[in-house]
């Protein structure tokens, strides 16, 4: 997440917006027994390059599948990881009894915006910086 930030919004921002005690945080409460999620991770030759964070979530009581992240590292992007986190994402949703998935990402952050596009999703709300893009599944 925070290597995301600094693509989209800049190493000083990027860095300050969340520390890194909060992202280790955050990646253990998916991975806690209070939230229903799964983390997926894309390798090559034994290394990370990729992850995918997946959470059951709701919207005003409507429950959907949420890609909380999305992260495939540049130098492995254009490889079909991205599009292999997704469907990985999905497949889980689905089994999970989901009819709709989601993401959040800030207005700016192009290309993953254009990834979901690319996959159906479109932009269903706007709030401030923010966008919430969704699809039927």
């Amino acid at each position: 997440m925070r290597a995301t930030l600094i693509e989209v919004v800049g190493e000083t921002r990027g860095e300050e917006m969340y520390t890194l005690d909060w992202l280790i945080a955050r990646v253990r409460s998916h991975l806690g027994p209070e939230c229903d999620a799964n983390v997926y991770l894309a390798t090559f030759h034994d290394a990370l390059i990729g992850h995918a964070i997946v959470r059951l979530d709701a919207d005003e009581g409507e429950p959907f599948g949420l890609f909380s992240t999305v992260y495939v590292m540049p130098e492995h992007r254009r490889k079909n990881v991205a599009e292999a986190l997704l469907r990985q994402g999905e497949a889980w949703m689905r089994a999970q009894g989901m009819t709709r998935a989601g993401t959040n990402t800030g207005e700016h952050n192009s290309k993953l915006i254009g990834l979901f596009e690319k996959h159906g999703y479109r932009v269903v709300l706007r709030v401030g910086e923010m966008v919430h893009l969704s699809r039927s599944l």
